[in-house]
């Protein structure tokens, strides 16, 4: 401060006070008295005193080396996330006999010869709508087909309702002479929100 042309100083308070080390150590004293002798007179600022919201600890999983190769690999581009292993993939055959194509079907070694797309429908326009497809594609003479019916992400009233639908008329006693089995897609058809479906082909009289 500026007062009759001369450089005032501010009168020093109490924070401004430095506090002088202790000359001498006294060589008696534990290092627990020794550190509360030698923080006497240290006082606290007013900011210390209000207390942090810290966040709340986790536990870390633990992921064995083959997690973590299966996860390196999806990440880099070369693999790919099997809808059975994370709890959400189906699968179903019509017969204990037709169980052997699971593994085929799963793996996505049948030739996919057509597709039906069911975003948007509630569950009974979704049986009619695969109902009806699998006529056309049995009639055309497709071994294999494949159900896109999401995974129900956008649903009001329950996450998976059409993913459901199409699951138990795959399943039901009506399909039993047009359905071999089905199992849920790879990731690049679509994973968990797609099914595979291996048809009975439609049998036709030989031509004279």
């Amino acid at each position: 401060m500026v007062k009759g042309g001369e450089l005032e100083l501010a009168p020093e308070t109490e924070t401004d006070k430095l506090v002088s080390p202790p000359s001498k150590v006294d060589e008696t004293l534990t290092d627990e008295e020794a550190f509360e002798s030698a923080m006497e007179e240290v006082r606290p600022l007013g900011w210390s005193a209000t207390p942090l919201n810290l966040p709340q600890a986790f536990e870390i999983p633990v992921w064995s080396d083959s997690e973590l190769e299966e996860l390196e690999s999806f990440v880099a581009g070369r693999g790919e996330m099997d809808p059975f292993a994370t709890g959400e993939g189906v699968e179903g055959a019509s017969s204990h006999r037709n169980e052997r194509y699971l593994s085929r079907l799963k793996n996505g070694d049948f030739s996919v010869q057509g597709h039906l797309d069911l975003h948007g429908l509630d569950a009974e326009g979704a049986r009619e709508e695969l109902a009806a497809f699998l006529r056309r594609a049995q009639h055309k003479g497709y071994s294999c087909v494949r159900i896109v019916h999401g995974r129900g992400k956008h649903s009001p009233s329950e996450p998976s309702i059409v993913k459901r639908a199409v699951t138990q008329s795959l399943s039901s006693r009506k399909m039993r002479r047009t359905v071999i089995a089905f199992a849920s897609a790879r990731w690049k058809d679509g994973g968990s929100g797609a099914v595979y479906v291996l048809l009975y082909r439609k049998w036709r009289p030989a031509q004279r």
